[in-house]
């Protein structure tokens, strides 16, 4: 886990795999919004790919949402992407190479968590299975 000094978090602009445009507008969220930055050729990124198909199940907290983020179009294909989103009905997936750029994200899968009341970044980590993902969750205090 890396908690660190808080950064400033921004909106999300990019597309879905079917190429509609997609825009997470921090100002229109509540409590804290789990960014999984993840791609379509990563072994470890796979099973969180399955797991957002089931995020009922994934244990997050109740103020917590989630958003798949991955490369833009231009650096994945949108089949292959649409392809692993197939079935992730409660979880949005938007296609930003900007949001890469953003949160400062050069490997994945990546986990950053975004307070959206502060429009603050307050924890990251690698993700190597959902403890890791969970444990920047966790309530601090």
């Amino acid at each position: 886990m890396h908690a660190h000094a808080s950064r400033p978090a921004v909106d999300i602009t990019g597309s879905d795999p079917a190429g509609e445009v997609v825009e997470l507008r921090l100002e229109r969220s509540r409590g804290r919004i789990l960014l999984a930055f993840l791609t379509t050729d990563c072994n470890g990124c796979l099973s969180f790919w399955d797991s957002f198909r089931r995020v009922a199940d994934a244990g997050l907290p109740p103020d917590v949402s989630a958003v798949v983020i991955t490369k833009g179009p231009g650096s994945v294909s949108p089949r292959d992407v649409a392809a692993l989103a197939s079935g992730i009905d409660r979880v949005p997936v938007i296609m930003s190479d900007k949001a890469w750029t953003d949160f400062g994200v050069l490997g994945y899968p990546f986990f950053v968590v975004v307070e959206v009341a502060t429009r603050s970044v307050i924890g990251e980590t690698v993700g190597f299975s959902w403890d890791d993902v969970l444990s920047i969750l966790a309530p601090t205090g």
